[in-house]
């Protein structure tokens, strides 16, 4: 994966609802409008989280260590939770 260089252009980064194919809303991420095909399979999420809260912090730091390994493989770059955090805001990574 690579790092990010001055002269790479940023990719637009979007945070929208749609629908979910079964009748529900659900959030999605976009990068220059093409879907990242991610979610938590929330009934797994839930199971996990009723283990007690020693399972808690871990859960959510394997959470967020996938989510960061599949949106760098998306976009083709190494990116970082505070790039992610900074994208929602201003909308490119």
């Amino acid at each position: 994966m690579q790092e990010i260089t001055p002269d790479q252009p940023k990719k637009k980064f979007e945070v929208k609802l749609r629908s979910d194919g079964s009748g529900g809303i659900e959030k999605a991420i976009f990068v220059d409008d093409e879907m990242l095909d991610w979610q938590i399979d929330m009934n797994s999420y839930m199971d996990a989280m009723r283990m007690g809260p020693m399972y808690q912090r871990e859960i959510q730091r394997s959470i967020e260590e996938h989510f960061i390994e599949s949106l760098s493989d998306f976009i083709g770059r190494k990116v970082t939770m505070e790039e992610i955090k900074e994208a929602i805001k201003t909308g490119w990574i």
